[in-house]
């Protein structure tokens, strides 16, 4: 394939895309946020895990939250609901609950060894990156830039957009959207990297945004459709279509 033209922005997933989040089967996992919510109800605060994120005050974690956006779905607007109510009642219980649920798979995850290399030449060649992840409903926003600086990710991306704050979920096109429009970049001049055929492929080729899907060690996940612009086994394999300082080359 070519090199890929007029790109300025490149958007990535981050679950199986950057960060590596083994899935266990439904049981295990429901187990796992069960026992987790359990532990956070019954052990004394001094014997519970160290949170994967810290929770913010009340009225930080308010004007971070801000309110849904009228054409949210109703999940979003019912989980914002109840975290108000929650949060008018304990301070800060429900964030904690919804943290201790996603505890198991946090703490389960691990960097692609290929993702800082290629995050810092994209940047280093003029490209303009941003997030856009599906997140479990109900788990805040901090609970996932707490894991970008886990990993060492949090000065590379100029927007981030996990759908438990945005409200939409990919393949929504609406999600997508909102990352453009924040960037200030329009869908044929970005590009966007997932591993998910059904919500990240769908979703960006819904925005007009061309697409790569990688299917790392040669997955079931390369099945023909849809079908994307370009299809990778390697996070660096993006190197060799998006050359040095193309960006910049077009404002000069």
């Amino acid at each position: 394939m070519r090199e890929l033209a007029d790109i300025e922005a490149v958007l990535f997933d981050l679950g199986g895309t950057l960060i590596d989040y083994p899935v266990p089967s439904w049981h295990v996992m429901v187990g796992q946020c069960v026992g987790g919510v359990y532990g956070f109800f019954v052990h004394p605060e001094s014997e519970r895990p160290v949170p994967a994120a810290e929770v913010p005050p009340p009225a930080e974690a308010h004007a971070r939250r801000g309110s849904p956006r009228p054409d949210a779905p109703w999940p979003h607007r019912l989980t914002i609901a109840l975290r108000r109510m929650v949060r008018s009642l304990s301070g800060r219980t429900l964030p904690r609950v919804a943290e201790a649920c996603a505890r198991p798979l946090v703490a389960a995850g691990c960097l692609f060894e290929d993702s800082l290399p290629t995050l810092q030449a994209l940047r280093d060649r003029g490209y303009r990156l941003g997030l856009v992840s599906n997140t479990p409903w109900g788990t805040p926003e901090y609970l996932w830039t707490s894991q970008l600086e886990r990993f060492g990710l949090e000065g590379f991306f100029e927007v981030r957009c996990f759908s438990s704050h945005i409200g939409f979920r990919k393949p929504d096109p609406r999600i997508f959207r909102i990352a453009l429009d924040r960037l200030g970049v329009p869908a044929g001049r970005a590009l966007f990297v997932g591993d998910s055929p059904e919500a990240d492929i769908v979703g960006a080729q819904r925005s007009g945004i061309p697409s790569v899907l990688i299917a790392r060690q040669g997955t079931a996940k390369t099945r023909a459709t849809p079908n994307p612009d370009l299809r990778i086994e390697r996070l660096t394999e993006l190197l060799a279509y998006l050359p040095p300082n193309r960006a910049l080359g077009r404002d000069a």
